[in-house]
């Protein structure tokens, strides 16, 4: 189906399409698309894929700078640790994350943002979810964290 008219001579018209005709494909696809559901985990699998922030670009971690034995860690991995961190504290999603290794130096801070469950007190909350960061990050990383801001963005 055409959604813009012919004037005649062989050639198109691009002024866009003519509203009757964008109706009545609409109203097809409409009729078509009815019974179409997306999967119950579709909005699950798309959040998380918003929630990643690829960030390839990111500036390395420093994890060790002895002489002969530096570690660096891509800034997207330490994310990663740091949401599945937070994801682990209970009651609450990760949202953004950031981390803030001052210009390489050996400790972090870390800054991000939750979804937290209804009914939870959130003071209590939040220092779960700085704990647990911090005490995910030496362990996995064996970085130390300075600080960690919470943010609570949303209450479910």
């Amino acid at each position: 189906m055409a959604l813009t008219t012919d004037p005649g001579d062989g050639r198109r018209r691009d002024d866009g399409p003519v509203p009757e005709v964008l109706a009545a494909a609409t109203a097809s696809a409409r009729r078509e698309d009815a019974a179409l559901v997306p999967p119950p985990a579709l909005l699950r699998r798309v959040m998380d894929a918003v929630r990643a922030e690829p960030r390839p670009s990111g500036a390395p971690v420093v994890l060790s700078a002895a002489p002969g034995a530096r570690v660096e860690v891509a800034e997207a991995a330490v994310l990663r640790v740091v949401r599945a961190a937070v994801e682990s504290a209970g009651d609450v999603r990760a949202g953004r994350c950031r981390v803030d290794a001052g210009g390489g130096v050996l400790r972090v801070s870390v800054s991000v943002s939750v979804t937290a469950r209804a009914g939870v007190p959130l003071p209590e909350l939040a220092d779960r979810v700085r704990a647990r960061v911090a005490a995910v990050a030496g362990a996995t990383l064996g970085l130390p964290v300075a600080a960690v801001d919470v943010a609570v963005e949303d209450v479910t």
